[in-house]
């Protein structure tokens, strides 16, 4: 049995229900995400886990063991908050020795476990620092040091980065990263931002509205999303309503053939199944190929350039045909054959290669 199970989990706050449902299993070792928007029950979940909550419906199984009705003390769970809940009248080492002292540890065991884990999350010279004197940053090392230090089974971490500025959240995550793959705990981690999910996961689970929508790995989660609002949550893309007749997409607002429009500006997409309906089209970014000359391929098409915007590694350029507007990430790279910058107005063909679309329902 994996290390944390949940079968059939649901809470409802004030009747309405905040997760609904959940059945998932967190392996052994595994970082495992929650990933969704603010108020889409994850938080929730993690608290049952923790056990400062119980749930109305299901169970929750740590080590195969049932610990639905359990305490937290009792359930060999570090959980790291998203304010850190550090104890501003202790010093860093006494924050760290706390779960031990309540583990009855002695003094010397106390001493050798907070010193082995401040130095793992490098405070080692911090004992005797009080928490105001503290950096965002070291104030999150002491928070995780004090979760790993009572050794749990399970390790959660509520949005643990989201007070950090970007520089500081990037470092942080890839110590993170690092020591959890030290130590081989089990790790469930909360967060709104998909970066932070698709660098450190092991598996996401998306939610939406108190329900999983899709559990897999990073690039499953990514390149295959299950619906539209995977796709859209998960990295930016391009989405189009579009309707399906024997294979070929067509999409609402302008890139359907027709006179005024030529036969450039049709998107096809060869579906192997040959369905038919109304469904929505994906495609990331990165994926759609601009040229200044005509290309005889199939999905391409003019479109007419109205933004280019450098961001640093990539250069975001927005095009348009008819009434479809169209998001192309290029990566900046220094050429010296490479011809005159374009320019808004300027006219350009895309290319939408056929297996980078995504065929889409709700």
């Amino acid at each position: 049995m994996g290390t944390v199970v949940l079968d059939g989990v649901g809470k409802s706050f004030d009747g309405v229900w905040a997760c609904s449902q959940v059945d998932l299993t967190i392996e052994k070792g595994e970082f495992f995400t929650f990933l969704g928007p603010s108020g889409c029950g994850k938080t929730t979940l993690l608290r049952l886990i923790a056990g400062f909550i119980t749930p109305q419906s299901g169970a929750v199984y740590i080590d195969g063991h049932d610990v639905t009705h359990l305490p937290p003390e009792k359930r060999n769970v570090g959980m790291v908050f998203q304010n850190y809940s550090l104890f501003p009248y202790l010093n860093v080492r006494q924050n760290i020795e706390y779960g031990l002292t309540i583990q009855k540890k002695s003094a010397r065991e106390r001493k050798d476990i907070a010193s082995l884990y401040m130095d793992m999350v490098g405070l080692a010279d911090f004992g005797e620092r009080k928490i105001s004197e503290l950096s965002g940053g070291e104030q999150q090392r002491v928070a995780l040091a004090r979760s790993l230090a009572v050794e749990p089974e399970v390790l959660l971490l509520d949005e643990p980065l989201s007070n950090l500025d970007a520089r500081l959240r990037d470092k942080m995550r890839a110590e993170i990263k690092a020591l959890q793959k030290r130590l081989g705990i089990t790790t469930i981690f909360v967060t709104h931002d998909q970066t932070e999910a698709l660098t450190l996961s092991d598996r996401i689970a998306v939610f939406d509205k108190g329900r999983v929508v899709q559990v897999g790995t990073p690039h499953q989660v990514y390149d295959t999303p299950r619906n539209v609002l995977v796709a859209k949550f998960v990295g930016d893309t391009n989405i189009f309503s579009a309707t399906l007749d024997n294979g070929t997409a067509r999409l609402e607002n302008g890139m359907s053939h027709g006179a005024e429009s030529g036969p450039e500006s049709r998107l096809e997409l060869r579906v192997p199944s040959a369905e038919n309906g109304t469904c929505h089209l994906s495609i990331r970014p990165q994926n759609i190929r601009l040229s200044h000359t005509p290309v005889n391929e199939p999905n391409s098409f003019k479109v007419r350039l109205v933004e280019r915007q450098l961001n640093g590694l990539w250069i975001d350029t927005i095009v348009q045909v008819g009434e479809i507007t169209l998001r192309v990430a290029e990566l900046n790279t220094v050429s010296l054959a490479a011809g005159p910058e374009p320019q808004p107005g300027d006219t350009l063909w895309a290319t939408l290669p056929e297996t980078a679309i995504r065929l889409l329902y709700e």
